[in-house]
């Protein structure tokens, strides 16, 4: 994560969204090299344990034109509204989601938690992305 945030071919970038982010031991935060190019979108409720998802969030997009949503460590979400000259476009929602490996010790699946998410925002523009942790044979894991 380290050498992807020092390298300013991220600068172009509109959104980076990462899971497993460095976990700072001093503070509720991750390693952020870029603060003069992107925002960093991350969860800071403890309930659970340290955030496992995050966002970065180039500071060329208008900052009244997004916020941020914290759902859990594991979920959180970008919402992109239109500006007012735009009338047409629909209202974007980028999920961000971490869920933990079967062999996790306490494993809850966020699943449950994606799909109120998804249900929360139905009427808008969805992307979900993350590291699900799912395997099947067929896929090849």
């Amino acid at each position: 994560m380290a050498s992807l945030l020092r390298d300013p071919g991220i600068y172009d970038f509109d959104i980076i969204a990462i899971q497993e982010p460095w976990k700072n031991p001093y503070t509720t935060t991750t390693h952020h090299p870029a603060k003069n190019k992107f925002h960093l979108c991350y969860p800071t409720s403890h309930t659970g344990g340290i955030a496992r998802v995050c966002f970065f969030i180039n500071k060329k997009i208008d900052q009244l034109g997004w916020r941020f949503e914290e759902r859990t460590r594991d979920i959180c979400s970008i919402i992109i509204d239109p500006k007012d000259d735009q009338q047409q476009q629909e209202r974007l929602v980028i999920h961000n989601v971490y869920n933990p490996p079967k062999t996790s010790n306490n494993r809850q699946s966020v699943l449950p938690q994606v799909r109120e998410a998804l249900r929360q925002y139905h009427t808008d523009e969805q992307i979900l992305l993350g590291d699900f942790n799912l395997h099947h044979p067929l896929w090849g894991g």
